[in-house]
């Protein structure tokens, strides 16, 4: 301790104006004080310095470490609702692909229903051509009937009744 204060003691006289990067830890502007107490004061002083310092330095400590817990806390939430989406996007992709399903069985139920549609319509087209057919035919055979029927009436109903006639004027 001796030590310190002759250093002390030896930099206060022999500075005389202070050195820019030497902190002045005198208490007043007036006549220095003593030598004893001076070196003393400067060590409270010093110590008080230190102490300010550590005080900011554990403030500045227990801001970031609030800041860090903010910032963990906002992570976690983010975390939180990536993992939500995520689950919300799955979701949504199975929904999607049920749906992508409905709509390939909707289709084949459409081709299957417009083959349907398509056979029944060839059916209904041979129907028409053989009711066509058959129309004609029967129109043929009214028109043969007719013939047949005029044939009956000329040949045979009226030729007996001529033949009489025939015979009595002879």
């Amino acid at each position: 301790m001796q030590w310190l204060r002759e250093h002390m003691r030896n930099h206060i006289t022999s500075a005389g104006e202070p050195d820019e990067k030497v902190l002045n830890f005198q208490r007043g502007r007036g006549a220095p004080a003593k030598p004893d107490h001076g070196a003393v004061d400067l060590v409270y002083q010093a110590a008080d310095m230190v102490r300010d310092a550590q005080d900011r330095a554990a403030q500045i400590e227990a801001r970031a470490e609030e800041l860090v817990k903010r910032a963990i806390e906002k992570l976690q939430i983010a975390e939180d609702r990536i993992r939500t989406a995520e689950q919300e996007q799955r979701a949504a992709e199975a929904e999607l692909n049920e749906a992508g399903a409905r709509v390939n069985a909707a289709e084949k139920a459409v081709q299957r229903a417009q083959s349907r549609i398509a056979a029944a319509e060839a059916q209904v087209q041979a129907a028409e051509l053989r009711a066509r057919t058959a129309e004609a035919r029967a129109a043929e055979a009214e028109t043969a009937l007719r013939r047949i029927e005029q044939a009956i009436r000329t040949q045979i109903l009226e030729t007996p009744r001529a033949a009489p006639r025939k015979t009595a004027v002879a």
